[in-house]
């Protein structure tokens, strides 16, 4: 690149960041869990835009800058989604304990299944009812998020989110 192609790109990216800076960081506030990561967001697709050589090329410049914020979203969403995937895979392998005859066992199984119940009850109730349709029931995430009436989306978040207040939780009870 040339230094007036740098200068012209930076002018270019200035006068756009000028003009939506506000109206970008509010469409993906909406977007996103919180300011931090809606301004991550924002300041992720104005370093993408300056990656462009030719941004004399971009016919409407705010709508490929939403574009790009509106990608950024998305990949972190697919990202978020495989990693409550991955750990809902990760439960599914738990084998059922089987009972003996040993005091020992019986007591230690009593006791973390006393610990399941006082974890769960720990959680909100819409929590509470994806993980156990879910590790209980062997539902997929469609059937529960039809039975409960929300999207997948969602359900894949809370349980994710209950998934790991449980592990907070276990992990606390550990230490104590």
């Amino acid at each position: 690149m040339t230094n007036n192609t740098v200068s012209r790109n930076s002018r270019f990216i200035k006068g756009l960041y000028d003009s939506s800076y506000k109206e970008l960081f509010a469409f993906l506030l909406r977007r996103s869990k919180n300011k931090q990561q809606a301004q991550d967001f924002s300041q992720e697709a104005y370093l993408r835009l300056m990656r462009v050589e030719r941004t004399d090329l971009i016919e409407q410049p705010k709508a490929y800058l939403f574009r790009i914020a509106a990608n950024l979203v998305h990949e972190v969403r697919i990202k978020s989604d495989r990693q409550a995937e991955k750990d809902t895979c990760s439960l599914d392998g738990i084998e059922e304990i089987a009972s003996d005859d040993d005091p020992q066992s019986n007591f230690e199984m009593q006791k973390a299944i006393t610990d399941l119940e006082n974890i769960l009850s720990g959680l909100p109730a819409i929590y509470q009812s994806i993980l156990l349709m879910r590790k209980r029931d062997g539902l997929k995430h469609a059937e529960i998020a039809q039975k409960l009436g929300i999207s997948i989306h969602t359900v894949r978040k809370y349980l994710t989110r209950a998934i790991t207040e449980c592990r907070k939780a276990h992990s606390m009870s550990k230490e104590l």
